[in-house]
């Protein structure tokens, strides 16, 4: 999971917010998303870009963007979930506050942190087990939820 927060719902801040995602975890081939305009209009504005031009200069593959129908929120359940869950935890832990832009980007990132150190299932090899979380696939960090500094 990747949580970016971005000023507005616009198409041009929703493609400087997936801009960093990129800059962050790198391009990746398929992004499911619901139908909102923000979504919508980034995918048009990338699927105007001359992706032969940008592949022969190195630079990225083509992304295919698979929205959610309008009316069925329920296609996206699985990611679904982890947003709900993500509300929830956001809730426990802002309550009423009102933040400046970095406390809620600190907070982002930490809440992020959770969310992909949670353990998922557990791997047996020989007697011990070694438990298995979203970023075990992305990450060499071996230790659970937000590090201290």
């Amino acid at each position: 999971m990747h949580l970016e927060l971005i000023i507005s719902l616009s198409t041009e801040a929703s493609l400087m917010g997936f801009r960093r995602f990129v800059a962050r975890r790198g391009r990746c081939s398929t992004i499911y998303c619901d139908n909102g305009t923000n979504f919508v209009g980034a995918a048009t504005l990338l699927h105007g870009l001359e992706w032969n031009k940008i592949i022969r200069l190195g630079a990225a593959n083509a992304i295919d963007w698979k929205f959610n129908p309008p009316t069925a929120a329920w296609w996206g359940d699985c990611w679904e979930r982890l947003i709900r869950i993500m509300k929830d935890l956001l809730k426990r832990v802002l309550g009423q506050a009102q933040l400046l832009y970095e406390e809620m980007l600190t907070i982002l990132c930490d809440c992020e942190a959770l969310m992909n150190y949670r353990h998922v299932t557990y791997v047996s090899e020989s007697e011990q087990l070694v438990p298995i979380s979203p970023s075990s696939h992305s990450y060499k960090i071996s230790k659970n939820g937000v590090h201290r500094i």
